[in-house]
């Protein structure tokens, strides 16, 4: 009888009854959360959200001159960033073709690109000459490092770039990605001048025309932003796709824009 009698007095103090309420939804929220954090985290696996890049506006080539700007090798976390810098600041979207060994240790960078609008390309997995290598081999060198893009939560390619630009027709004919070339070489892999490579660049610009250069070397930091101030009041620059006016399971071999 004395502890039916505690209870309703406990029961019959306010403070008591708010506190007890207080104390149920806390323990409902934490429930909640643990639930929410258990469907994220599937099995105790971390499931990454899929990256958005910024909009790419829509761009009409026959108003204004275009160009594309590609660079290949990296990422490369001594050059790439300064690249990217740069690109912002100018505010020009460009298309990177990674290598795929590259990518491990550097993902933050090439979430960066897409995250900033810029398109990924396919580079190879450790830039041999494809053309030298069987159809097998060729295929396990591009599947690699569509796997390995696909790992940091980057869409797939589209696009590859054989690297030398060397590729054979049976590489070709297995193939099912839209193969880069490019018509602009201000040849940085050669000459790690600035001011030469701004000259090149320069004198080679030329409607429909894709750049070639790498985000590999200090040289190219250096030349690219006051040569880009220069053609951007003739030309505006688009990705590589953009240029092209590629779609999805375009195939054939692409060296600029035709019209």
């Amino acid at each position: 009888m004395r502890k039916f009698r505690r209870i309703f007095v406990w029961i019959c103090r306010p403070q008591a009854v708010v506190g007890f309420l207080a104390l149920c939804l806390c323990i409902g929220a934490l429930g909640t959360l643990a639930r929410s954090a258990y469907a994220t985290a599937g099995n105790g696996q971390c499931r990454s959200q899929p990256l958005r890049p910024q909009a790419v506006s829509q761009v009409d080539c026959t108003v204004r001159p275009c160009m594309a700007l590609s660079f290949d090798d990296g990422p490369n976390p001594d050059v790439t960033p300064h690249i990217l810098d740069i690109l912002a600041r100018q505010q020009v979207k460009a298309t990177f073709f990674v290598v795929g060994a590259h990518i491990a240790g550097h993902e933050s960078i090439l979430k960066r690109q897409y995250a900033e609008g810029h398109e990924i390309g396919n580079h190879s997995w450790s830039h041999p000459d494809l053309s030298k290598l069987t159809p097998e081999q060729a295929g396990e060198q591009i599947q690699a490092t569509q796997r390995a893009i696909a790992g940091v939560g980057v869409p797939v390619p589209r696009l590859l770039r054989p690297p030398y630009g060397a590729v054979s027709d049976v590489v070709v004919a297995h193939n099912n990605l839209s193969i880069v070339r490019w018509n602009i070489d201000p040849e940085d892999w050669l000459f790690r001048d600035p001011a030469k490579i701004q000259e090149h660049l320069l004198s080679q610009a030329r409607p429909g025309a894709i750049i070639l250069l790498h985000d590999i070397y200090p040289s190219t930091v250096a030349a690219l932003e006051p040569a880009l101030q220069v053609l951007k009041q003739s030309y505006q620059f688009v990705t590589v796709s953009q240029l092209l006016n590629l779609t999805p399971g375009d195939q054939g071999q692409y060296f600029s824009r035709q019209r």
